[in-house]
């Protein structure tokens, strides 16, 4: 039988969780089009400004870990309400820094609100939609709002950038906060899964760590968010100084490449229903880092480099749904737990990303010698997924993924 379409406050509750991933985006991608005018305004190199990125993605990285042991004791509504309001003040401290210093103070700040903003939207999906159809088919639509703030919100702060500066363009980051945080009452108001106060807090990372395919899982999710944001981070200060792209140029580059990564966001989810998700996964982190190792070599021009982002936005989307459906599959004691320590992964790679492309940046001098140095994470990558998955999946009841 077919499984019973979720309710009207169902969707709503989802579209409050496609919010933060929206902002999380917006936080993350920011400063691919903002980091000339910021660098400019502070003085600093590109290398220094795109390390605002590094600090945010370590801070990510250390707060998920702090939130493990309470993310299955706090309902998601509580956790959202926390998580907005720094994420507001940090936002609001960004546009009106007077110095690279409070910027920096800023960002971390904001780094705490996002910090958790995946891990509570990803399991906030697995209690809304028990089944697993209906949630990989909302995994794919809570990645495309990821990629909305791709295709609409970067682009969007480009041109208020251009026209207004930076500041004013940071500053309508807060608006999706604000509806974020409005939205908490549809959330549930209780944990679902809910721990016992008197549980040593280790025991949420025993559960999730014990497990080497989900170890296998959380690397090659590091590895292929390094990829992404080393990539993003960079690319509008890449195509600016590689081919002297305009603001409407990056901007269109930024609305073409996002726009096929909403086809794939929503087409990942039947392919996964067809092929197991292991090998999609190898073939998705396959193609993100030949894509940067031909960055170039083969791709030398405008239309290669519009190409070369397709592929590796639409690869890395497809990697990151992937990775997410086999980390929500079957039975979890610490369903929360598993996706703060994802999160946490997330935030080891977005620090390990930028921080590899500004090292390769500031010893070369050349964006395409970083770029593909940062391509050779994706053999890295693949060898943990073998190595994680060579015994097979593990019983869970249902066909092999």
């Amino acid at each position: 039988s077919q499984p019973a379409s979720p309710s009207g406050r169902t969707w709503l509750a989802l579209a409050v969780y496609c919010t933060g991933s929206f902002t999380t985006m917006l936080n993350l991608g920011f400063l691919s089009p903002l980091l000339r005018p910021i660098g400019d305004s502070f003085g600093t190199p590109d290398a220094v400004t795109g390390q605002l990125a590094t600090i945010s993605a370590m801070v990510t990285f250390v707060a998920a870990l702090a939130a493990t042991p309470w993310m299955d004791r706090w309902s998601r509504a509580t956790w959202f309400r926390l998580l907005g309001l720094l994420l507001l003040v940090g936002t609001l401290l960004s546009a009106a820094a007077p110095t690279f210093g409070v910027l920096v103070v800023a960002r971390i700040i904001a780094a705490l609100g996002t910090s958790v903003v995946t891990a509570n939207s990803m399991t906030g999906v697995r209690d809304l939609f028990p089944d697993p159809v209906w949630r990989n088919r909302a995994i794919g639509i809570l990645v495309s709002a990821t990629t909305i703030g791709f295709v609409v919100g970067l682009p969007a702060i480009t041109q208020i950038a251009a026209r207004f500066g930076w500041r004013v363009a940071v500053a309508t980051m807060s608006l999706p906060v604000v509806f974020m945080i409005a939205g908490t009452w549809l959330l549930p108001a209780s944990a679902p899964h809910r721990m016992s106060s008197r549980q040593p807090l280790l025991t949420s990372f025993r559960a999730v760590l014990g497990d080497g395919r989900v170890r296998a899982i959380l690397i090659a999710l590091s590895l292929n968010l390094a990829m992404y944001t080393g990539w993003l981070v960079y690319f509008g200060a890449y195509v600016t100084d590689v081919f002297a792209a305009s603001a409407a140029l990056l901007s269109t580059l930024f609305l073409i490449s996002g726009l096929t990564e909403l086809a794939a966001n929503n087409l990942t989810p039947p392919i996964l229903r067809r092929f197991a998700a292991v090998p999609v996964l190898h073939l998705m982190v396959a193609c993100a880092g030949g894509s940067l190792l031909l960055t170039g070599i083969v791709i030398t021009t405008v239309p290669a480099a519009l190409a070369a982002a397709v592929i590796i936005l639409n690869t890395t989307a497809a990697a990151y749904i992937a990775c997410n459906a086999l980390l929500l599959d079957g039975e979890h004691s610490h369903p929360g737990a598993v996706m703060s320590v994802a999160s946490a992964g997330i935030g080891l790679g977005n620090t390990l990303g930028p921080a590899l492309v500004g090292w390769a940046l500031a010893i070369s001098g050349s964006f395409e010698v970083a770029y593909r140095v940062l391509g050779l994470l994706a053999p890295v990558a693949m060898a943990a997924i073998w190595w994680g998955t060579r015994a097979g999946p593990r019983e869970s009841g249902r066909p092999a993924t």
